[in-house]
C-alpha cells in the first residue's frame, strides 16, 4: 500500500494540490506504521508514527473541507490551538 501511495504522491503527470499532498503524506505515514505493526520485514523508520500528528495538524489547518477538518479534529482530540 505504501508503494502505491508514494507513487501517486510523486506522480508529476498529475500533481496533487496542497491538501491532497498532505493527505497522501498522512496516508503514507499510517501505511508505514501498519507495516511495522504487522512485523513485515524490512521495517520502515521506527519514528514514522511520531510524524502522523504534526502532518494531520497541518492538513487540518490547510484544508477548506469542513468535513475533513471535523474528522481530523475528532481524531486528534482537538484543534492545535485548543491543545
Amino acid at each position: 500500500m505504501f508503494d502505491r501511495l508514494r507513487r501517486r504522491n510523486l506522480d508529476q503527470n498529475a500533481p496533487l494540490n496542497e491538501d491532497q499532498a498532505l493527505l497522501f503524506t498522512l496516508a503514507e505515514l499510517v501505511a508505514k506504521v501498519a507495516h511495522n505493526a504487522a512485523g513485515v520485514q524490512p521495517p520502515f523508520d521506527h519514528d514514522s508514527g511520531w510524524h502522523i500528528g504534526p502532518v494531520a495538524h497541518r492538513l487540518m489547518s490547510a484544508t477548506d473541507d469542513p468535513g475533513l477538518q471535523a474528522e481530523l479534529t475528532t481524531a486528534l482530540g482537538g484543534r492545535p490551538e485548543d491543545i
